[in-house]
């Protein structure tokens, strides 16, 4: 069919962190309230504060009457559609984002050359990031501080619009090794609602570690939901900031703006092991950053079992990569 015209903008439906909110009464930052400051404002103030670790009180601000008008948004879980009703496709885009002159350039190439990964999707793209920096965590850990890096990569993924042919678009980084069937099997388990705004938590493990289940190795979004992150992703890096990396930032925007999840426990569990990659049930596996690991694992999957002892694979041939 021939388009008609700009689609319409998906409006926030909230206001933002520090923004008047006597329209929506509903603010769109986790942790921030409607509040009544005066007879002239009513707005978007934080009372509690969360970190990786813990919550905490925030002190309502001097001057603020503090009648309450509403709350703010937190994740949410979509629903299965129950049988006999219509389900979103699961037809599959799949990006990745690959540093110049970097290891990822090798992994990258292994899987063009082995048809695997993003290739082996509905249809792919390869991106070009950059070098990131680093932060401190809650912890005092180091952590990259590639939030920056991926809202750019997205931004390409925008621009190159493949994404709006497909039901979802998967975010996969170079060394992790995705399995498209699996994943559109799993995906077809999840009977998820056709046209909302979803995206996928992809593992069950400590809320901590596992940023709450949404992990970024492996970022699975509906078109819907891309939808409503492009059109107001302004917001988002106003008042979410970079610091949380790029899972945090991705996973804080998608709940600020109402996007709901579905929770696939068994879509991938960190593990630096390519022996891991013997459990069927999972549809992706990562950390795999030696050529060697990854292409164990690509073996594996197909059929051609390798001796994998503490972490370490025996290929048992010489790796060779094209290009």
């Amino acid at each position: 069919c021939k388009a008609l015209g700009n689609r319409s903008k998906y409006e926030p439906g909230c206001a933002w962190a520090g923004a008047s909110c006597s329209a929506e009464r509903l603010c769109c930052n986790v942790g921030f309230n409607c509040l009544v400051k005066d007879d002239i404002f009513t707005g978007c103030v934080q009372t509690v504060k969360k970190t990786t670790w813990t919550s905490q009180i925030v002190p309502l601000p001097a001057g603020w009457k503090g009648t309450f008008v509403g709350a703010g948004r937190t994740e949410y879980e979509v629903p299965a559609q129950p049988a006999g009703q219509p389900v979103a496709t699961s037809a599959l885009y799949c990006i990745m984002a690959v540093l110049p002159d970097s290891s990822e350039v090798q992994l990258m190439k292994l899987a063009k050359q082995n048809k695997a990964s993003v290739f082996a999707c509905d249809d792919h793209d390869i991106f070009h990031s950059w070098q990131s920096a680093k932060s401190g965590w809650d912890t005092g850990e180091a952590t990259l501080t590639n939030t920056d890096v991926f809202i750019n990569v997205w931004d390409q993924v925008r621009d190159a619009g493949k994404y709006e042919l497909y039901d979802w678009t998967a975010k996969v980084d170079a060394d992790a090794v995705l399995v498209p069937a699996r994943l559109k099997q799993h995906i077809d388990a999840l009977r998820a609602p056709p046209g909302r705004a979803i995206y996928i938590k992809n593992n069950d493990m400590d809320k901590g570690l596992g940023n709450n289940g949404f992990l970024g190795a492996v970022e699975v979004f509906s078109k819907t939901a891309l939808y409503v992150y492009y059109d107001n992703k302004e917001g988002c890096r106003a008042t979410l900031g970079i610091q949380a990396g790029e899972d945090g930032f991705f996973k804080g925007c998608m709940d600020a703006l109402g996007v709901g999840y579905m929770m696939d426990a068994h879509l991938f569990f960190p593990d630096r092991s390519a022996g891991v990659c013997n459990l069927q049930q999972r549809a992706a596996y990562h950390p795999l950053k030696k050529p060697e690991d990854w292409q164990c694992c690509m073996d594996i999957i197909n059929g051609k079992p390798h001796k994998v002892e503490y972490g370490t694979c025996d290929l048992g041939y010489t790796l060779k990569i094209e290009g």
